[in-house]
């Protein structure tokens, strides 16, 4: 009996510790164009200070300031289109030094006029673009 006791605990221990990691609501309820990594927002897009780009030949999205010290890049696969689509990418930007991050793959979370949100999972990174 003892022994039914332990497996239970042990299987229910097991699926209360799953991964819960999800998209952060507030991300999603931004319409600021941003791009943050563990619940750790790296850059905020600013009207009066940043410029956004889009290159749908090459399926790269650009966010950065005037003075180009601060950016963040999103190439694509593909164009993201639809909600719930998974996208692979690559995504590049500045903090202290160059972060480059390959073989990511995204989901469609939010698309709202030419905005768009997407998050990975596997590195809890959430972006948001724009399709110029």
């Amino acid at each position: 009996m003892k022994r039914y006791i332990i497996v239970i605990i042990a299987a229910l221990s097991l699926a209360c510790s799953c991964d819960k990691v999800k998209v952060d609501q507030d991300f999603l309820d931004s319409e600021n164009l941003c791009l943050v990594e563990a619940g750790r927002k790296i850059h905020t897009y600013d009207p009066l200070t940043w410029q956004v780009a889009f290159n749908k030949d090459k399926k790269e999205f650009r966010v950065f300031s005037d003075t180009m010290s601060d950016y963040y890049v999103l190439t694509c696969s593909e164009v993201p289109t639809a909600v719930g689509q998974e996208i692979h990418a690559n995504l590049k930007w500045s903090e202290s030094s160059i972060v480059n991050r390959t073989g990511l793959t995204f989901r469609v979370e939010k698309i709202s006029g030419d905005k768009i949100w997407l998050w990975c999972r596997k590195s809890r990174i959430e972006v948001s673009v724009m399709a110029l």
